[in-house]
Parts: structure tokens; sequence; C-alpha cells
């Protein structure tokens, strides 16, 4: 899992100029390298050539890339900031555009921010923001002028929460855009009026389907391993790709009001019983609202987010998401019941944690037989 110490590596015969190769010539000088491929990428990040990494990590392909993004990391440890290159078209006119593209994980409403920006070595940047639902379509649109410094500031502000937008490619990007476009088209709900504005941008779309950027990155897990893993799922809450996801408020409600009817009115006052109950109303909970049609929008969702813990902490958290869905996909109504997923539990022993701190410390449960008025627990 670990990259080896480039300090303790014996030198390699390899060529001068693919140590020193710059960011146009990277994926060039890897090709060349063949089945000495990454000891190249090893080679860059003794050398510091963080350009050079970045773009294998971007845009190479197998082994190499897997090395240049575990290159990338151990850059960054040193204090070297890796940054891929943005991608370069040539126009008629022979002055060179630009083309960029971002995702921010998704927020609390399971809206997954994507961003455009195209423009010339001599023009402000054309930036589209474009705020889609995962199977429901485009739920806003943005699109204006912007100066380097403006999109920066406007990624910085996109990017509440704590999620960092993530680097994907324009391809990617469109084709994201599109499947939602086509979507509101099937749902037979308008577009916002902004799209209009945003063709440019969504030009040319991709000639053939982009994986998922989480997908290339080959984080994969044997089950035993993946099973440990999701044993400590409840702590990915922690993080704030997951750390303000919470169930629907009339779920939680309704697990108050058959918490407040199995307790009765003088249950509330057995501390012991409180906490036995309130674990059985949670696991039930749990599997009444996680069913297959919502796991399967989560699992779609946890993809984005995963992304961005792979950018933001690395990838043994990233691993961690990976272990976490993997349980979520085995499970079923009687065997591996969504409960059993620490992950899916913490949903709501946050919701009434949140509730908890709210109320001073104390849960309002309604209590059968004393309405309206509710107790505390």
């Amino acid at each position: 899992m670990t990259m080896a110490n480039p300090s303790k590596l014996a030198p390699s015969k390899l060529d001068d100029a693919w140590i020193h190769a710059a960011a146009d010539d990277a994926l060039a000088a890897i090709t060349s390298a063949g089945d000495k491929s990454q000891e190249l990428v090893e080679a860059w990040v003794r050398a510091g050539n963080a350009q050079a990494v970045a773009v294998v990590a971007e845009r190479g392909s197998g082994a190499a890339r897997k090395a240049a993004r575990r290159g990338a990391q151990v850059l960054g440890s040193r204090g070297i900031r890796v940054e891929a290159a943005p991608r370069v078209t040539k126009l008629a006119r022979d002055a060179e555009t630009v083309t960029e593209a971002w995702l921010v994980p998704p927020d609390p409403n399971g809206i997954v921010l994507i961003v455009l920006s195209t423009r010339s070595t001599t023009s402000r940047a054309h930036s589209g923001f474009f705020y889609l639902r995962s199977g429901f379509g485009i739920e806003e649109v943005s699109v204006g002028e912007l100066s380097g410094s403006k999109l920066k500031e406007a990624l910085r502000r996109a990017g509440s929460l704590g999620l960092e937008p993530v680097s994907i490619s324009p391809g990617y990007a469109r084709q994201r855009i599109l499947e939602e476009r086509k979507r509101l088209t099937e749902l037979k709900l308008p577009e916002p009026l902004s799209m209009m504005s945003a063709e440019a941008l969504l030009e040319p779309a991709p000639e053939a389907p982009e994986p998922h950027p989480f997908d290339v990155e080959g984080l994969e897990l044997a089950d035993e391993d993946a099973a440990e893993l999701a044993k400590k799922s409840a702590l990915l809450h922690q993080l704030p790709e997951f750390r303000s996801w919470l169930p629907d408020r009339n779920i939680v409600a309704e697990l108050l009001s058959n918490l407040g009817a199995e307790l009765g009115p003088e249950g509330s006052q057995d501390q012991e019983k409180v906490a036995q109950v309130m674990t059985e109303a949670i696991r039930g909970a749990t599997d009444r609202y996680f069913t297959p049609e919502r796991r399967t929008g989560l699992l779609k969702l946890m993809k984005d987010s995963a992304l961005g813990v792979l950018n933001s902490h690395g990838e043994v958290r990233a691993l961690e998401v990976v272990a976490t869905m993997k349980a979520i996909e085995a499970a079923g109504l009687i065997t591996n019941p969504p409960h059993e997923v620490p992950f899916l539990r913490a949903f709501f022993e946050k919701a009434v944690l949140t509730l908890a701190m709210q109320n001073g410390g104390k849960l309002s449960v309604p209590m059968s037989g004393r309405a309206p008025a509710q107790d505390a627990v």
C-alpha cells in the first residue's frame, strides 16, 4: 500500500532526458520507459519533478498512473505542490485555449457541483457552475466571465463545508452534465434558463463514455480486508465529505415516536431501558430508511465523495470508503441488514445526538398518553 522510500532505491539506468522531462513530454517518456515506467515515476519523485508526476497521475494509465498518484502524495508531504497541467487545445487562429473542470463532492442535499472553465491566453475564463442532483437533473446553472483570481475565489466559496474541489477531465464533466440534461427531458422538467449561455462549454461532447474518475484509481480490496475496514466505517462521518449527511427529518420523527411508544410514561426514568430501546429503534429506522433504491442512490453519491476523500485525505481513507461501499452493496433485507453497516447506522445516531445537543443535552421524545407534552430522556 505504501510507496517505497525513494531515498533507499538504487539508481536505475534511465534516460536522463526522461528524468527531466517537461510536463508536455511526460506521457511520451512513460511510454518510452516501457516496463521501467514505475522506476521513472520514482525517479521523478526523487528529482522533485512535480509537473511530470502530475501529468501521469491525471492522464496516465495502469501501474504508472497509480505510482504517480502515490508519488504526488510523497511530494506533497515534502511541501512540493503538485498540480495537474491544464488541458490545451489549438483553435484555427492558432490561439491556445485552456479547458479545465472540477467536481465538488455532494452537499447534505445530494447536490454535486461540476465546474467547467474555458479561456484563451488573452481572455478571461468563460466559466459554468452546474449544480446536479444525480438521477433527477440539473438544479441550477450559473455562467459568467471570470478572471483567474475570481475563478479561484468562486471555487473556494463553492467548496463550502470543507469540501475541496477535485480536478477532473473536461470530457467527464461534460458527460455528467449531459446525462443530467437528458434526465430533465425524460422527466419532462424545464431546463434552468442559464443553460442557453452554457452551450459553448458543453462542446465537444465526449466521443465515448468516460469512467468515473474514482474507478480508474485502482483502489480495490479483498472481501476479508473490506469487511474488516467496514467495521469502523462510522468514523467516516467525521470527514467533511460525510459530516453533514443526515436522514430525512420525517423518519427521525418516526424513530422518536416509536421510542416514546415503546418506553411509555414510566420507561423514560429507566436509563438502561432507554439505551436498549434506543438501540433497537435506531436499528429499525436504519433498515426501513435504507431501502435498496436509496442504497443505490447513496452509492453513487459516495463515489463522488470518495474522489474528494482521496484528493484531500489520501489513499488509506479512500480505501475505507471503498470498504464501506462494498458492505452497503452486500446489504440485504434478511442477511446483512443495513443496520449492520456502522456507516448507515451512524446516520441516525448522529441525528439523535444532534437533536439532543440542540436541546441542552436532553432528547425530547413524544410519550403516548401525555400528548401534546413531551418527556426528555
